[in-house]
C-alpha cells in the first residue's frame, strides 16, 4: 500500500461542493486502487477517476453492472438478503464491485500489492460520500471520450462518417 490516508481525510471531503471525481480520487489514494468508477444500474460510467488507462467506451460498465446484479440475486436466492460486494481476483488485476445506494455501485480496480480489505474499507467510506454528493445533486462528471486514432469517436458511439451519404 503506498500513502493510507487517514479516516480524518474522508471527514473532511463531506463539505459541501466536494464532487464525484474527488471522492472517487481519494478512494484510488487512500487503498491504493489503480482505478475506480460509479456504476449507474443502466451500466452507464457516472464518474471515475484514476488510471485512464482503464478506461473504456461503456462495455466494461455495463458487464459489471450486470455481473453484480447477477451475483446479488444468487446471494438473494441463497437466503443472504444483504450483499456486501462481488470481488474477482485475477492474475495481476482484481475487481471489487461494492454497492452505493439503489441506483449505484462503486468499481475498484487494483493490482497483486493492494489488499482486497484495504479497498473493501475505503469502499465503505467511499460509498458514504458518494451517496452524499447524489443527494446533493451531483450530476454526471466524465470526459467526453476522444480517441487520437479516431477522431470521429464520441462517448460510447463511433461515428462512421463513410456509411453516411452527404446531405444534398
Amino acid at each position: 500500500m503506498k500513502n493510507a490516508l487517514p479516516d480524518l481525510h474522508f471527514s473532511a471531503s463531506r463539505q459541501s461542493g466536494f464532487g464525484l471525481r474527488q471522492a472517487l480520487a481519494l478512494h484510488c489514494a487512500s487503498s491504493d486502487t489503480l482505478y475506480a468508477a460509479l456504476l449507474e444500474e443502466s451500466g452507464m460510467v457516472f464518474a471515475d477517476a484514476g488510471d485512464e488507462t482503464l478506461r473504456d467506451q461503456g462495455e466494461t460498465a455495463a458487464l459489471a453492472v450486470g455481473a453484480f446484479h447477477a451475483v446479488q440475486e444468487v446471494a438473494r436466492r441463497l437466503g443472504d438478503s444483504v450483499f456486501e460486494g462481488l470481488c474477482h481476483e485475477g492474475r495481476e488485476r482484481h475487481f471489487y464491485i461494492s454497492p452505493v445506494d439503489e441506483r449505484f455501485m462503486l468499481l475498484s480496480v487494483f493490482g497483486n500489492e493492494t489488499k482486497l480489505a484495504i479497498v473493501r474499507a475505503s469502499a465503505i467510506r467511499t460509498a458514504a460520500i458518494l451517496r452524499e454528493c447524489i443527494e446533493d445533486g451531483a450530476t454526471p462528471e466524465m470526459p467526453a471520450f476522444r480517441s487520437s486514432s479516431n477522431p470521429n469517436t464520441e462517448g460510447d458511439l463511433v461515428v462512421d462518417r463513410d456509411y453516411f451519404l452527404p446531405a444534398e
